[in-house]
């Protein structure tokens, strides 16, 4: 095993160990820190590092963004920064996370979130901001509900639409699932019978985060770039409006975690979603089981799936469907990013491997061969022991935890 983060001196297949994320919670990182499968900050940073002391200035481009972990790193580099992603709270927290706050601006969020607590127990509660989501009262005590709307209401009272209504938005997010009678250690919301929980009080919760959030945002004013370029919602069919350098991500796994079931009060408080929009983002999302039903015509990723887990199909068929149109969705990804990259520029993905009905699926070999046939050299492979597994997919009995991750270095020739 290697312990070196020098970035140059990685052997091909080396294991290295890598700090614990929950290292980061001064940082950005910490803005929108409980949102599902986070990826671990480290693998970028030190791509980000090794790049950018090789050139002046980079482009950088994450077709899975999610919650920004490559943006909060890449905006510290890099020229621009560009990415795609389907779920608009994880586009809410990635924007807020990568902004430049000046001190004129973490003033006034400190004196606003002073003025929150003074004024909103005699706020009069906005009944248009209440969430759009079917049965939300059932997760939710009456005290705690009234005063998530009092403290929502008095946010939009006391600021425009824009920069700081976002930042207050992020944090008013985070207490969501604190003060709901969900259970906060299980990534999908549920209420448990057996352990009965006492949510926390709003303005108490509230007041403890807010802070922290801005100490989080502190140092943002010396980065080099201003937040993110988006440059669509479709991880599988986008374009970019300029020839990108570095490309980063972490896809879903295969039939992983439902993102918008865990994150769906977080969503429907902060209003970016309502029963029909978690459809639509559900559907869209990668590694999701409802996309099985496409039909694939591409040979080529349907030799690949018989080749390293053809067994599957007879064994669970939907299972099988479910994986080879991962996989057939990657191949479009690969596509998308190879067309945006720059004559030898690189994508570096960060996947781990998949167990489903006790069979391995090697998803890092596969997405590796796909690139392949794209025209793309595979030119660095290691890989991690996952440290902290509240940002790793809970297998259940479909495989236990996954314990490693795999980072593909592919190079557009």
């Amino acid at each position: 095993m290697e312990t070196t983060t020098n970035f140059r001196e990685l052997q091909w297949g080396a294991e290295i160990q890598l700090p614990n994320s929950r290292a980061l919670s001064k940082s950005p990182h910490f803005v929108g820190g409980r949102y599902p499968c986070r990826s671990v900050a480290y693998v970028p940073r030190m791509i980000l590092e090794d790049y950018s002391s090789n050139s002046n200035g980079i482009k950088v481009l994450d077709p899975f963004m999610g919650s920004g972990t490559t943006a909060i790193e890449a905006v510290r580099y890099a020229n621009s920064v560009h990415g795609v992603e389907v779920d608009p709270y994880a586009r809410l927290i990635a924007t807020v996370a990568t902004r430049k706050y000046s001190s004129h601006e973490i003033q006034e969020m400190q004196s606003l979130v002073s003025e929150i607590e003074k004024r909103v127990q005699k706020q009069k509660p906005n009944i248009a901001l209440k969430p759009e989501l079917a049965n939300i009262d059932y997760w939710f005590d009456d005290v705690n509900f009234a005063d998530l709307l009092k403290l929502k209401s008095t946010i939009f009272d006391l600021t425009d639409e824009g920069k700081i209504r976002d930042f207050l938005l992020a944090a008013f997010g985070d207490i969501i699932r604190a003060c709901s009678k969900a259970e906060r250690q299980s990534l999908k919301p549920y209420i448990s019978k057996k352990y009965e929980k006492t949510p926390k009080p709003v303005m108490e919760e509230f007041s403890r985060i807010a802070p922290k959030y801005i100490d989080a945002v502190l140092e943002t004013g010396k980065h080099k770039f201003d937040g993110i370029v988006w440059e669509g919602w479709d991880a599988t069919d986008f374009d970019v409006s300029t020839s990108i350098d570095l490309a980063i991500t972490s896809p879903p796994y295969i039939n992983a975690m439902d993102y918008t079931r865990c994150i769906k009060l977080e969503s429907a408080w902060i209003g970016t979603a309502d029963d029909q929009a978690i459809r639509t983002v559900r559907n869209a999302q990668l590694g999701e089981s409802i996309r099985r039903h496409r039909v694939i015509g591409d040979e080529f990723v349907s030799s690949l799936a018989r080749k390293h887990f053809g067994e599957l199909e007879a064994i669970d068929e939907s299972r099988y469907k479910t994986a080879l149109v991962f996989f057939d969705d990657m191949k479009r990804n690969l596509q998308s990013v190879f067309q945006a990259l720059k004559s030898g520029g690189s994508y570096y993905i960060i996947i781990g491997n998949s167990k489903i009905r006790d069979i391995d699926v090697p998803t890092h070999q596969v997405i590796a061969e796909i690139a392949g046939e794209l025209g793309y050299n595979w030119e660095k492979y290691f890989l991690y022991r996952i440290k902290d597994h509240r940002t790793s997919i809970p297998r259940g009995d479909r495989g236990g935890k996954i314990e490693f991750e795999h980072v593909l270095g592919l190079v557009k020739p």
